[in-house]
């Protein structure tokens, strides 16, 4: 996905935020080539922060990367295996004050409610699987596995 999230800008100093939706529907296969996916996006840029985790209806293995440590990525651990519950992301962000530049979602586009809090922060949704979603605020792209 060789993609710049809108208001980034390669040479810049970014700091993102990055949720893996790993509810019963994402294997680890899936959630492994996310990881890849993030790493990739990275390489645009000189200078970065990416907190990511994991969640389904809790949040899982928060950890911080950056551009000193992205190589280590391969040994995230992703945690999960509930519902979809959107809510959680931003519930967590707001409880450890976190309002990133923007928040980045994989997921397969189907949560048990709603999709969170559309005015909290720049949302871009990595949609794997539902063909024609329609996330209710933010952007959106949809991931094809390649081969």
């Amino acid at each position: 996905m060789d993609a710049v999230m809108p208001g980034m800008t390669p040479g810049e100093e970014i700091d993102v935020v990055v949720a893996l939706d790993m509810s019963g529907s994402i294997s680890d296969r899936q959630a492994k080539a996310f990881l890849g996916e993030i790493a990739g996006m990275m390489d645009a840029f000189d200078v970065y922060k990416v907190h990511v985790f994991c969640f389904d209806t809790e949040i899982y293995n928060p950890q911080d990367f950056n551009s000193e440590n992205m190589d280590t990525i391969d040994s995230y651990e992703p945690q999960g295996g509930g519902g979809t519950d959107f809510d959680c992301i931003f519930d967590y962000l707001k409880e450890i004050g976190n309002v990133p530049k923007r928040l980045i979602v994989f997921t397969d586009g189907y949560p048990c409610g709603s999709w969170g809090d559309a005015d909290y922060c720049d949302t871009t949704w990595i949609i794997h699987g539902d063909p024609d979603p329609h996330p209710p605020f933010g952007q959106f792209a949809l991931y094809d596995e390649k081969g």
